[in-house]
């Protein structure tokens, strides 16, 4: 499960204008702009269960090789390549820490013949996800706002 606003990935199925479905990951930074450009107003919002509608992706990933082998032969082992910034505040004019090229994991699900199966797994939250990736302010902030700190603060 992912609280909504978490900065993690989330899981959504995607649907192309043509009908097409794919079950994918969008990038947190992604999903709100995503949501509200396609007709959800509220955003991403926790549900009754106190959890997102859109579970958490946190980059777990099992493969079968002779599958990725031959995905790695089609593809040449090319992934979609992004510049992921992040900003000191809301005005977006100064960055946090230095920015890079970048590509996701688990865009690799892209890549894969439709003949490959590709799927996720959902597991309760005291499994584990505890990541130490705040600083104490940032932490503090989230934490006010309901969503969880990612903090060794907490």
């Amino acid at each position: 499960p992912r609280k909504a606003k978490e900065a993690i990935g989330a899981i959504a199925q995607l649907t192309h204008a043509d009908g097409r479905k794919m079950v994918a990951n969008v990038e947190y930074n992604q999903l709100e702009p995503l949501l509200l450009a396609t007709g959800h107003v509220e955003g991403d919002v926790n549900e009754a269960d106190g959890f997102s509608k859109f579970p958490g992706n946190i980059n777990e990933i099992v493969i079968h090789l002779p599958r990725y082998l031959e995905t790695l032969q089609l593809s040449g082992g090319k992934l979609d390549e992004f510049i992921n910034p992040k900003y000191v505040d809301a005005a977006r004019t100064a960055f946090k820490s230095p920015t890079r090229l970048e590509c996701m994991m688990q865009d690799y699900a892209k890549t894969v013949p439709p003949n490959h199966p590709v799927g996720w797994t959902r597991y309760p939250l005291e499994y584990g996800y505890f990541p130490c990736k705040n600083d104490l302010a940032s932490a503090a902030k989230l934490s006010a706002l309901g969503v969880p700190a990612h903090s060794a603060s907490t």
